[in-house]
């Protein structure tokens, strides 16, 4: 028998409230090695450490609606409990669960996408949402999406660039901000479902967990992973929005030089809040399409120093 959407929804939620009571009752007693606390490794190992978690076979390349998505989130969500942000997710949990049709796969120009599918029925994914309290209830939104393409053909997609690097970056972030104080506060969010059409950010834009009058501006990162020493980077914008953003102006004070581009062909989940007149900000590699949507998107092409040294220009901005 093939239970109703309703009545999955309703299991999804009873498991994920379920869940989130074993991650609160787990981090009583935090094990010896959590990553989380203060370690003498380097900011490059943790985030090559973040890397291959999320490409590994585990997960097994990130498809939304397919099991390796959900783990994903649940590593995700694990890790911002154990950084001590406020579950900010559906019910007191950090997972907001969202309907998904079912897709397919579809080769174009060389490179791997999807497609709605032919196949009747729904699936699940789920936004990961944490929040750090600020001296101001004004919120900024620091995000990237989790998912990928999953397994193809028998071939993994690792996704390392897109979008594992971006994910990889905001961690460190959350952990080099969890014993901060900024001036607003910061809506940390994994988003899913951005390679089917940037689902996961436009179901949070249409049902949201907070006031989106309160968000000042959206930093999303995407794809920004084999950025090379120059520190040139790529910006998308909405076409109403301009690049002055105090976040965005730190940002570039600190060296980085965003190219800012209007892209018909291609948009990331800054794209869902412009819609809703709120400025938004993607920044990406110049190179981001370099292996994008290819199983040579793996841990080998990411410049783990230079990200580093990205999160260290966002952290600054954040508390200026």
């Amino acid at each position: 028998m093939i239970a109703s959407y309703k009545g999955l929804l309703s299991l999804r939620k009873v498991i994920i409230s379920l869940c989130f009571l074993f991650l609160c009752t787990a981090c009583l007693k935090q094990p010896a090695n959590d990553m989380t606390k203060p370690i003498t490794i380097s900011p490059e190992t943790r985030i090559t450490q973040y890397l291959q978690e999320l490409t590994g076979d585990d997960f097994s390349g990130r498809q939304a609606g397919s099991a390796g998505e959900s783990q994903a989130g649940w590593y995700l969500a694990s890790f911002m409990q154990k950084s001590g942000l406020l579950p900010s997710g559906e019910k007191g949990t950090y997972f907001q669960s969202f309907p998904l049709k079912r897709y397919e796969p579809v080769l174009v120009d060389r490179r791997m996408t999807f497609r709605l599918g032919s196949k009747t029925g729904e699936t699940m994914s789920e936004n990961i949402l944490g929040l750090l309290p600020g001296l101001s209830d004004e919120i900024i939104v620091v995000s990237a999406h989790y998912d990928h393409l999953g397994v193809i053909e028998n071939r993994l997609y690792p996704g390392a660039n897109d979008n594992a690097s971006g994910v990889a970056a905001i961690m460190e972030l959350i952990s080099a901000m969890q014993k901060e104080k900024p001036p607003y506060s910061v809506l940390f969010a994994f988003w899913g479902a951005e390679e089917m059409g940037l689902l996961g950010s436009g179901y949070f834009c249409d049902n949201p967990l907070i006031p989106l009058q309160k968000i000042k501006c959206v930093l999303n990162l995407d794809s920004i992973g084999n950025i090379l020493p120059d520190k040139k980077i790529l910006g998308w914008k909405a076409n109403k929005v301009e690049p002055d953003s105090p976040v965005i102006e730190t940002i570039s004070r600190e060296g980085w030089v965003i190219e800012w581009e209007n892209n018909d062909r291609h948009s990331s989940d800054h794209a869902s809040f412009a819609k809703k007149e709120i400025a938004a900000y993607t920044l990406l590699s110049p190179r981001w399409l370099e292996n994008n949507h290819t199983p040579q998107d793996n841990i080998k092409t990411i410049n783990t120093g230079q990200l580093a040294e990205l999160v260290l220009a966002i952290k600054k901005a954040l508390l200026t």
